[in-house]
């Protein structure tokens, strides 16, 4: 698995990320069937590893019932049925999973082989047993095209209201023996977890899992990025979307009539505040000094200048200036192994990031989105992390 910033599939995700790969951000993609059919994904999964992308695709079993998008393009759509129906499937239904499996990935042009697993919740065994069922499936069908073969541990929102209910789904996971995991973890509301609790429940899931020894892809994270290296991930999953910056079910539910974002202003990816804000109404209102330290330029960010006049800037342009920011700096900080370091480094860019959102709050300007709401938390659950998991962090330096 390849260190850095891996580009999450959502709605319209295949070209933008093409070209944020191409300007040298990210180092793989995690194709959606939710969101890219089958013959379309093999258009691009040549054009992925022309630009020097890993390439893993994501089954999305996490609600095997589900039949949205274009799930029902790919050759382990017909397979698709409730828990209890799945841990009763014949063996010759088996051998056909294996069969989709093994023609999925090798058309794709995959990396490695990603087990389809349903979310793991409190008190459900039949869950762990089918999880370990599709993962022997899979690790079969990965030895026969001679690829690592990842585990799929997505915790639910029932699991981790708890320390004792996640590490139940962890240490069923956890007695699988893959290559690697593909790990999300289901907080449930807001548009970028704040909760220091629950920030500091996932930080120890991830050390959990990276403590294993094998490398751990962080799927559904976009701008926590960072937090997942700081928990010893070796990959994290970025995407444009709000709802691709942490794992939620509804991705996989019929839409509701309505939505999609409309016209609505573009929101500006600042590195330095780690967070947006809305071009050019927010931006207008700062001062030409504070638009001076928060610009973060990017090849997409175009037309954003700290200094008047204020030229137009598309939305689409925005996302891939998001992306690209985010990717690079995970890029970067990846380059660091030591999981504690990157810890320590994420947390003094918080620390100047809540810095600079004071400033801007003590000069009547409150940002929308809640985009100030989450650093400090953040910054909160990494102390409490690293003082309370010194022995995690001294194993993962080990193993690095």
């Amino acid at each position: 698995m390849r260190r850095g910033a891996w580009h999450q599939f959502g709605d319209r995700s295949q070209k933008l990320a093409l070209e944020v790969l191409q300007e040298g951000a990210g180092v793989g993609v995690i194709i959606s069937p939710r969101d890219l059919g089958f013959s379309k994904a093999e258009e691009y999964s040549a054009q992925y590893e022309e630009a020097g992308a890993d390439i893993i695709i994501d089954q999305q079993f996490h609600i095997p019932t589900a039949n949205v998008g274009q799930l029902d393009t790919y050759p382990i759509a017909s397979k698709r049925q409730n828990v209890s129906g799945l841990n009763a499937i014949s063996d010759a239904d088996l051998l056909e999973v294996a069969d989709a499996l093994r023609t999925t990935n090798s058309k794709l042009n995959a990396t490695a082989v990603l087990a389809p697993a349903v979310v793991y919740e409190a008190g459900r065994q039949d869950i762990a047993d089918l999880n370990k069922t599709l993962f022997e499936i899979s690790r079969g069908v990965a030895n026969e095209l001679g690829l690592p073969c990842y585990a799929t541990v997505f915790i639910g929102l029932s699991a981790i209201t708890a320390d004792e209910t996640a590490n139940a789904a962890l240490s069923a996971a956890t007695s699988l023996s893959p290559d690697g995991w593909y790990f999300g973890f289901e907080f449930g509301a807001g548009r970028v977890p704040a909760s220091t609790g629950d920030i500091s429940r996932y930080l120890r899931s991830g050390l959990t899992l990276a403590a294993t020894g094998v490398p751990v892809l962080h799927a559904y994270v976009g701008p926590m990025a960072p937090l997942a290296l700081a928990c010893g991930a070796t990959g994290a999953g970025v995407g444009h979307s709000q709802n691709l910056w942490q794992f939620t079910r509804a991705r996989w539910q019929p839409a509701e009539a309505g939505g999609g974002g409309g016209d609505a202003p573009p929101r500006y990816f600042s590195s330095t505040l780690w967070g947006t804000l809305i071009y050019e109404d927010e931006w207008a209102l700062l001062s030409a000094d504070l638009r001076n330290r928060i610009l973060t330029p990017t090849p997409f960010s175009g037309t954003v200048q700290p200094n008047p006049p204020f030229l137009a800037w598309d939305r689409w342009q925005a996302n891939k200036h998001l992306v690209y920011a985010i990717a690079k700096f995970t890029d970067e900080l990846a380059a660091e192994s030591d999981a504690e370091l990157v810890l320590d480094s994420f947390h003094a860019h918080l620390t100047e990031a809540v810095g600079v959102h004071s400033e801007i709050a003590d000069l009547g300007i409150e940002l929308r989105d809640d985009t100030a709401a989450y650093q400090a938390p953040w910054n909160t659950a990494l102390q409490t992390v690293k003082a309370a998991q010194h022995e995690e962090f001294e194993v993962l330096r080990m193993l690095s």
